[in-house]
C-alpha cells in the first residue's frame, strides 16, 4: 500500500507540472527587435541598378547573349555542385572553360566579367552577398561596363546565381572584326578574334562609360552588416568581419595617395580594423585606385556609420566624408550571445544572429533538442545567422548548441491552438484517471 501511495503522489506531481507548464510565464526572456524597411524591388536588374545609381554610376541594360552564358554556367555549377568561375570539360553541362570562353561560344565578341553566388535565398540576397565581397563588389560597380546578363538555376532548396557583365561599345567594335589603322599604341587580345587590334585612344574612349572621379560603397540605408566567405579570400586571417567600406578612383584620372581611412559609429572610431590596398592585398587583385576598410568587429544592425577618407591627388590634399546605415534581417530578429534565453511567438518566423566574440567566432553546424513542439523549422542562410519557426505549446523549449561552444534557449510565449488544447485534454484525462484510482482505492 505504501508503494501505491508513492505512485499516486508521483502521478499527481506529474499532472500538476504538466498542466502548470501550459500556464506558467517565462520571465526575463530577450524580446525580438523589429526589422527595418526591406528592399523595394525583388528584380535583380532593378535592384543592382539602384545600387549603381546610388553610387552615381550609369544603369546596366540587359543583354540576352550574356544571359545565355550566365544561364549555362548557373546550370553547370548547380549540377556539378561546384563554386568556381572555371569549368572542366569532362563534367556535365560544360560550355567553356572561362567566363569569356562561355560568352564567346554563345555569340559575344569581347571579354566579360562574372559574379557567381552559390546557395543564396533569392536574387536580392545574392546581390547583397556579392556586394559585401570586395572583389565582386568592384565587378558590379565597374565604371567600364554598361550591360549585363543574369540567370539562376537550382531547386526548391538551393539556387545558384550568375551575373555576366560586358561593354556594348567594345562588343560592337569587336563584332566588326576589323583592326584600326594608323600609328601609336594598339591593343590585341581584346576581342574574340585576338588578332583584331584596337588603338589605345579608341580603347580608352570606349571604356570611359562613367567619368565620375570616384565610387564609394556602402552609401545608403540598405547595407548588409557583415561579410564572410569570398573566393579568393581578401581577409584570410578572419572568418567574419563587417561589410567592407570601399572607395575606387577613376583609373583615367591622376594617381591617388591615401593619407587615412576611418570609420565611426556614434563618433567613436572603429580601431579593430585593417585597410586593404594594392600593396597588401593577399591575392594581388586590387589596383592602385582601390582601397577597402575592414572592421574586424561586425557592424550592428540598423546602425548609422560615418566615413572619412583623406588623400593626395595632383599634389592637393583632399577629404571625402559620407555616411551609410546598416540593414537588419528581414524577420523580427535577435542578436544573441552564449547562454541567452529568448521568447518567440508560435508559427512566426524569426532571425537569430549569433554575435561573434572575434573575427573567427563562427559556427558551421549545430544540434537541437526540443520538447512540447513539432519539429522546428530552421533555415541556415548566412554565417552565424539562422531563421526559425516554432509550433507548440506555451513555454515549449528549443535548445540550440553550436559547434563553436554556444548555447541558447528558445521558449514559445504563446500556444499553437492545437497544442494547448491537446495538452489540456491530456491533463484533464490524467486527473480523471487519478480520481478513479482514489475512488477505487477507498472502496
Amino acid at each position: 500500500m505504501q508503494k501505491l501511495d508513492q505512485i499516486y503522489k508521483l502521478l499527481i506531481a506529474f499532472s500538476l507540472l504538466f498542466l502548470l507548464s501550459a500556464c506558467d510565464d517565462k520571465k526575463y526572456l530577450k524580446t525580438p527587435l523589429e526589422p527595418t524597411g526591406g528592399v523595394i524591388s525583388n528584380n535583380a536588374l532593378s535592384y543592382l541598378n539602384s545600387l549603381r545609381l546610388n553610387s552615381n554610376l550609369s544603369t546596366l541594360s540587359k543583354n540576352d547573349i550574356l544571359t545565355t552564358s550566365a544561364q549555362n554556367h548557373a546550370k553547370y555549377t548547380f549540377t556539378n555542385k561546384v563554386d568556381s568561375h572555371n569549368e572542366v570539360s569532362n563534367l556535365p553541362n560544360f560550355t567553356g572553360q572561362t567566363p569569356k570562353d562561355r560568352a564567346f561560344n554563345v555569340g559575344y565578341f569581347t571579354q566579360i566579367s562574372e559574379n557567381l553566388s552559390v546557395g543564396a535565398e533569392d536574387e536580392v540576397a545574392s546581390i547583397d552577398g556579392l556586394m559585401s565581397a570586395i572583389y565582386h563588389r568592384f565587378g558590379f560597380l565597374d565604371t567600364k561596363i554598361n550591360e549585363i546578363g543574369y540567370a539562376k538555376f537550382g531547386d526548391e532548396k538551393s539556387q545558384n546565381f550568375v551575373y555576366n557583365m560586358g561593354n556594348s561599345k567594345l562588343n560592337d567594335f569587336c563584332k566588326k572584326a576589323k583592326s584600326d589603322d594608323g600609328y601609336g599604341k594598339f591593343y590585341t587580345k581584346v576581342c574574340k578574334n585576338e588578332n583584331v587590334a584596337i588603338s589605345g585612344d579608341k580603347y580608352n574612349s570606349l571604356n570611359r562609360i562613367d567619368k565620375n572621379e570616384y565610387v564609394y560603397f556602402p552609401n545608403s540605408g540598405q547595407t548588409k552588416a557583415f561579410f564572410s566567405r569570398e573566393t579568393p579570400d581578401p581577409m584570410p586571417e578572419c572568418k567574419i568581419t563587417a561589410n567592407p567600406v570601399s572607395i575606387e578612383f577613376n583609373e583615367f584620372r591622376k594617381p591617388v595617395k591615401m593619407k587615412s581611412f576611418k570609420v565611426f559609429e556614434n563618433e567613436n572610431e572603429l580601431k579593430n580594423s585593417k585597410i586593404l590596398t594594392k600593396q597588401n592585398d593577399p591575392n594581388s587583385i586590387f589596383n592602385e585606385f582601390q582601397f577597402a576598410f575592414f572592421s574586424k568587429d561586425v557592424f550592428k544592425f540598423n546602425q548609422d556609420y560615418k566615413v572619412l577618407f583623406s588623400y593626395i591627388q595632383d599634389n592637393k590634399e583632399k577629404n571625402l566624408e559620407w555616411s551609410f546605415k546598416t540593414s537588419s534581417p528581414k524577420f523580427p530578429y535577435f542578436v544573441v550571445k552564449d547562454g541567452d534565453k529568448i521568447g518567440v511567438e508560435a508559427n512566426k518566423w524569426y532571425s537569430i544572429f549569433f554575435e561573434p566574440n572575434d573575427c573567427n567566432d563562427v559556427f558551421t553546424s549545430y544540434k537541437t533538442t526540443y520538447r512540447l513542439m513539432k519539429k522546428p523549422l530552421i533555415e541556415s542562410l548566412d554565417t552565424n545567422l539562422i531563421n526559425i519557426n516554432l509550433s507548440g505549446s506555451k513555454n515549449a523549449k528549443l535548445t540550440i548548441k553550436t559547434d563553436n561552444g554556444k548555447k541558447i534557449t528558445v521558449y514559445i510565449t504563446n500556444s499553437s491552438g492545437g497544442f494547448f488544447i491537446n495538452k489540456l485534454y491530456l491533463g484533464v484525462i490524467l486527473v480523471i484517471i487519478l480520481a478513479l484510482f482514489f475512488i477505487i482505492r477507498r472502496r
